[in-house]
């Protein structure tokens, strides 16, 4: 069973009280006025570009998602810039190092874990790389790459809308 983390809320964090208002955004308990908002994580993903204009995908390793297409990139953690993530995320998963990137754009996406929907705002960034060598799948992240330009069937495949709205994005500002 899936639920977004707002149904979750049933009992207040901080008083224990129940609440008869499940999924309100924001949570408001009525016994000792605690407010929760349920804002979005951010999230970062790179549209790495070599010198010969080819982008990198990789193919996910792990649920949500497993099998399908994606973009390098992950969650930002606490206390960190969006840069940073980027070039972290970057490098965790593929080993490559990012030399310049540029903000692209940023759409909403769902991301559900053991059952859990949160939402997540998405920021792109254009990576260029000097070299996809040498490149290194981030185990039980990472099954596999794919160098190239992306065709249509490739689109479809995209484990997040997001992710494709972003290279449909990058391809449009060509």
């Amino acid at each position: 069973m899936t639920q977004h983390i707002a149904d979750a809320f049933r009992f207040c964090p901080r008083c224990s009280a129940e609440t008869k208002n499940l999924a309100a955004s924001p949570f408001r308990c009525a016994e000792c006025d605690f407010v929760f908002y349920f804002s979005p994580v951010a999230a970062v993903g790179g549209i790495i570009v070599n010198s010969n204009n080819e982008l990198l995908f990789l193919v996910r390793g792990c649920d949500p998602g497993k099998g399908k297409l994606g973009l390098p990139g992950g969650f930002v953690d606490s206390g960190e810039a969006l840069e940073t993530s980027l070039l972290r995320e970057v490098m965790e998963e593929t080993s490559l190092r990012v030399t310049r990137s540029n903000y692209l754009c940023s759409f909403p996406n769902q991301y559900t874990y053991r059952g859990i929907t949160i939402d997540v705002l998405d920021v792109f960034f254009k990576c260029e790389v000097d070299s996809f060598e040498p490149l290194t799948a981030q185990p039980g992240e990472v099954e596999s790459f794919h160098i190239g330009r992306p065709t249509e069937e490739m689109l479809g495949r995209f484990a997040f809308e997001s992710n494709r709205r972003a290279v449909e994005f990058f391809l449009s500002q060509e």
